[in-house]
């Protein structure tokens, strides 16, 4: 046999061989193009906002200092609500205020009838405060802070009857107006926060510190309808809300982040621009002090915003998915009534009213607050974005840390989310000391500090959070 020849029948082989390969690789092929063709689930967003513009004159919440109630409005307040519904029917509810914080007790008559009218859970809806300090006080919301008459009680506690029920309005409306949309992320930066954490010899003080921890990013979420308009923006920072002091210290005003959306919203005709606040509790706009300043950092923040929306983004798209949960954060023993007593006698109103608050407890026979509940989420939309929230006020090491620990996850860290039970220091900052570790605590009427325990508590509870959304 001619050991090249081949017989006739192996022909045959090879060529059905070739055709059974050909057939394999087309039908792969033909499955990576349908996968690569199959459509996200899709998400519908719904979008409403509220004038929550209060009457004159009255108090404004942020700062112990002022002496009077406002009497001037250079910009309107606005509650906003961006509402999320996947295919399965799951959904979330951002909603945005125009206010310092929201308390415990002023929030859960909101949550109860949002349960009641639309079947949303505790966790569903996050109030994200924008922590302007030029928005009213509220009720039961560090009221101990501000000095005023039984007469600028009454507006506050009529205005916040009024917000309460637009906030469950907003809500309600943010729902109605679900349809299909198609999301976009992307990252800028705006470089006006610094960190006001000042190294003295006898310790912390408030300041401007360019070499302190800073979170510069600007996350920036693009929500388009069918026909590719944009419906709406989402945008955060994080960075107090402090940019208005001095011969502007009576202004309501939502600060920097209410003009970054007019601006944003004026070169976007018809679509609503939202804020939600990052951890930056100890950040302040620099410079500050003036509501020229709040106006100048606003058009940086949305020259920042305008520049990722002119750039391709990444889009993002896929299930729903909440993980939420109420963490106790332990505070070290209260002091003994003796402690207390002296405390009693203070020339400072603000530690003589938290001593005596403390001795009612003791002589009712009560304990003393052990620590906080503090409300947490993950809330993950498919594999390509990420929201981590935490309630109080957060300062920036949480956000930095966050962004190593879960960058595979698209994170987007928000802080003042839910509500704000006090600041959320970090091991650093109790170690170090100052406003943020221990003496805010006095406004809020709690002894403290935290035990250093906390940050480890919270790495790993949010772990676990964001593990859970990772799950199918």
């Amino acid at each position: 046999m001619n050991p090249h020849h081949t017989p006739p029948h192996s022909n045959k082989r090879v060529v059905l061989n070739r055709l059974w390969l050909l057939a394999t690789l087309f039908g792969a092929m033909s499955l990576i193009a349908i996968n690569a063709a199959e459509p996200r689930p899709q998400l519908q967003v719904g979008v409403a906002a509220r004038d929550v513009t209060p009457n004159l004159p009255i108090w404004l919440a942020g700062y112990a200092a002022r002496k009077k109630p406002a009497d001037k409005i250079d910009h309107p307040l606005l509650a906003q609500a961006m509402a999320f519904k996947d295919a399965s029917g799951e959904r979330f509810v951002f909603v945005s205020l125009d206010n310092c914080e929201v308390s415990h007790a002023f929030v859960e008559p909101v949550t109860r009838e949002l349960q009641e009218k639309h079947g949303l859970a505790r966790g569903q809806v996050m109030i994200v405060s924008s922590h302007t300090h030029s928005a009213p006080v509220l009720a039961d919301t560090l009221e101990t802070m501000y000095h005023f008459s039984d007469e600028d009680r009454q507006r506050v506690r009529n205005y916040s009857r009024a917000l309460r029920g637009k906030l469950v309005e907003v809500v309600g409306a943010a729902l109605a107006d679900l349809k299909p949309a198609q999301l976009e992320h992307g990252l800028g930066r705006a470089s006006f926060a610094m960190n006001r954490r000042v190294y003295r010899d006898d310790g912390i003080a408030f300041g401007e510190n360019p070499d302190g921890p800073v979170e510069w990013d600007v996350n920036v979420l693009k929500v388009k309808g069918t026909n590719n308009t944009v419906r709406a923006v989402l945008f955060g920072y994080a960075c107090h809300g402090t940019s208005i002091a001095g011969d502007d210290f009576y202004i309501i005003s939502g600060d920097y982040m209410a003009y970054a959306r007019e601006q944003i919203e004026a070169l976007h005709p018809g679509a609503l621009a939202m804020y939600v606040t990052g951890m930056g509790a100890d950040s302040n706009p620099s410079p500050r002090g003036t509501l020229l300043d709040a106006k100048r950092h606003g058009v940086e923040l949305a020259g920042a915003v305008l520049g990722v929306l002119n750039r391709p983004m990444r889009p993002v798209g896929g299930k729903l998915k909440l993980a939420y949960e109420e963490l106790d954060l332990p505070f070290e023993d209260s002091p003994e009534r003796a402690q207390l007593e002296k405390d009693a006698q203070s020339k400072d109103v603000y530690v003589k009213t938290r001593a005596e608050a403390y001795l009612k407890r003791l002589e009712a026979g009560e304990k003393f607050p052990a620590g906080i509940k503090l409300p947490l989420a993950a809330v993950r939309i498919g594999n390509d974005l990420t929201f981590v929230a935490m309630g109080g006020e957060v300062v920036v090491d949480y956000d930095i840390r966050f962004k190593r620990l879960f960058a595979a996850d698209y994170p987007w860290m928000i802080g003042y989310a839910y509500e704000v039970p006090c600041y959320i220091p970090s091991v650093r900052i109790l170690k170090e000391g100052g406003y943020e570790a221990q003496s805010s605590l006095i406004y809020y009427g709690f002894y403290g500090p935290f035990r250093t325990r906390i940050e480890s508590l919270l790495l790993n509870k949010m772990t676990e959070l964001v593990g859970k959304t990772r799950n199918p």
